[in-house]
């Protein structure tokens, strides 16, 4: 039996994981289906519980790839604020930032070590001596620990816990994201505007970029080539806000750009794995993007197993780390949803009424819910700088 833990997944949570692992003396090997990284159009906002971990797990991110989130402004259909102003912890440590994936996933990356990339995991089972793993290529091995970190249509889930324990959940959402690159259209606040609906975001960006998602109401299953293109958009929201016909003319001059377009759902089921094989980020608990904090739960699984790791066998992970982490978990991912819901109420009444209560929450009750839902993962990087 191999002694090192294989990771499956190179994204956000699986590079966290290699780095707590490895701080926590175990050996590993990440494994990665796709064949580059090359990705882009998005982007994404640490706030402060994800950053306090990064920083408290060794991972830099260069001052040249983040971008203060600043002022922030939830809007109404007509452009009137529901809430604005500055959302950060009142010492101002670990900042909220923006920054885009490509370059949060190049700063894991340099911490994290090598991946192999293009390698696939086709099948999985247990024996008397660990995990064995089958790969695409031909590979078989056996491993003594397995981590499940290949997101929310995640083989390892399925291969563990079968096809119904990991079915996705529609939020009733589709979601449309780009980025542009673009100084003099940046916006100087972090803004989301609700409409009838729909939503549309526009987060600025290092570099004058700026990170745009368009958030509709819609049945499932629209998803095609034909919806990822520029001339959709402008056709059915270029009145979404004002500032998207600039945007959109942005993209049609560089048809390089790259829009994403896909149905927003989640995992009903929350789990965190069995025996050997343990579950963390979108493969254990896929959950709408609604509170910015899909990436950050898995950085904070990552690190927790760090810890973990460092004080039990490893089939004991998934039973310890469900006990330090499905109740943070379970409230942030049905927060999530119920945000996402209410943010697409239609209906001239019911969106007044939403409004008015959201415009009547003192300020100082917003940001001590955010501390709150922030200090977990804050308590979990010091509990990383404590042991060292």
């Amino acid at each position: 039996m191999n002694d090192e833990t294989l990771i499956v997944g190179g994204g956000i949570a699986g590079l966290t994981c290699a780095v707590a692992l490895r701080r926590a003396g175990r050996r590993c090997r990440v494994v990665e289906r796709t064949t580059t990284f090359s990705e882009a159009g998005a982007g994404i906002t640490i706030q402060p519980n994800a950053h306090a971990v990064l920083d408290a797990l060794g991972v830099a991110l260069p001052e040249d790839d983040v971008c203060s989130i600043g002022e922030v402004a939830m809007l109404d259909a007509k452009g009137r604020p529901l809430i604005a102003g500055v959302v950060e912890l009142p010492d101002n440590t670990h900042p909220s930032i923006n920054i885009r994936r490509t370059d949060l996933h190049r700063a894991l990356l340099g911490a994290a070590g090598e991946v192999e990339l293009g390698k696939t995991v086709v099948g999985m089972s247990e024996n008397d001596e660990g995990i064995e793993v089958r790969f695409e290529d031909g590979e078989v091995s056996t491993w003594s620990s397995v981590v499940g970190a290949d997101g929310f249509r995640s083989l390892v889930r399925r291969e563990l816990l079968g096809e119904k324990a990991s079915a996705m959940r529609y939020a009733g959402q589709s979601c449309w994201r780009f980025v542009v690159e673009s100084p003099e259209l940046a916006p100087t606040t972090t803004i989301e505007r609700w409409s009838p609906g729909h939503r549309i975001g526009l987060v600025p960006l290092s570099r004058g970029g700026i990170y745009i998602y368009i958030v509709h109401s819609r049945p499932e299953g629209t998803v095609d080539a034909s919806t990822r293109t520029s001339a959709y958009l402008r056709e059915h929201f270029v009145e979404v806000d004002e500032r998207l016909p600039g945007l959109l003319d942005w993209l049609d001059a560089h048809p390089e750009a790259k829009i994403h377009h896909g149905d927003l759902v989640d995992h009903e089921q929350i789990d965190f794995g069995r025996g050997r094989v343990t579950l963390i980020g979108d493969a254990g608990h896929a959950m709408t993007p609604n509170m910015g904090q899909g990436a950050a739960m898995g950085i904070e699984d990552a690190a927790v197993l760090g810890i973990v790791a460092g004080e039990h066998p490893p089939e004991a992970w998934p039973e310890h780390l469900a006990h330090r982490r499905r109740s943070r978990i379970r409230s942030i991912h049905a927060q999530s949803w119920r945000i996402g819901q209410v943010a697409h109420w239609q209906g001239p009444v019911r969106c007044a009424l939403r409004n008015l209560a959201i415009r009547s929450i003192p300020s100082k009750m917003t940001l001590a819910g955010m501390v709150k839902a922030w200090r977990p993962g804050i308590e979990i990087a010091e509990e990383l700088r404590a042991s060292g």
